[in-house]
């Protein structure tokens, strides 16, 4: 079970590398301006490193829950992950309705992979207690940071760190 949270990931984040080459350079037409503005300081590539950079860590979590069962953090971690990833479908369905007016990179491995396996991880987990209650609701807020400021301060670093090195390899003598 612990392998399909990263496994599904990736084949989502393969869908969206795909969908958004064909997308990337007119993705700030459709974005709201905050968020344009933050995609139009993210060159492609990087978006492709940080999708899989985002699946490898997927992957090591995985390992750990995997190497260490009894770890009820390192199983809490992988529940939140996978609470963003339910958090993420809701974003493709908001986005395909107001921003792309139909397919958006990724929606659909998020409508038909990672919604029906959260729903069944969740019912799973609930039902066989993999962590307590509490901890349990609380992963759904864990998935709430990691998809929100987590993510958005990771793309924001990227570009920042992006624009420094584009700037001092345009400016340094060669």
């Amino acid at each position: 079970m612990a392998w399909l949270i990263p496994a599904l990931l990736t084949v989502h984040n393969a869908e969206e590398a795909v969908a958004f080459r064909r997308t990337w350079s007119r993705l700030p037409q459709l974005l709201p301006a905050p968020i344009a503005t933050l995609q139009a300081r993210l060159p492609f590539a990087l978006m492709l490193q940080t999708l899989i950079g985002l699946s490898l860590l997927a992957f090591l979590l995985a390992a750990v829950v995997v190497a260490r069962p009894s770890s009820r953090r390192a199983l809490w971690l992988l529940l939140a992950l996978e609470a963003a990833v339910a958090i993420n479908v809701v974003a493709h369905l908001v986005t395909a309705i107001a921003v792309f007016r139909g397919y958006g990179p990724g929606l659909g491995t998020a409508v038909l992979l990672n919604a029906p396996f959260a729903w069944y991880v969740f019912r799973r987990s609930r039902n066989e207690r993999w962590v307590s209650p509490r901890a349990w609701r609380a992963s759904f807020f864990g998935g709430l940071v990691l998809h929100g400021p987590i993510l958005l301060g990771l793309l924001w670093v990227l570009g920042a760190a992006t624009r420094v090195v584009l700037k001092n390899s345009i400016h340094s003598p060669g």
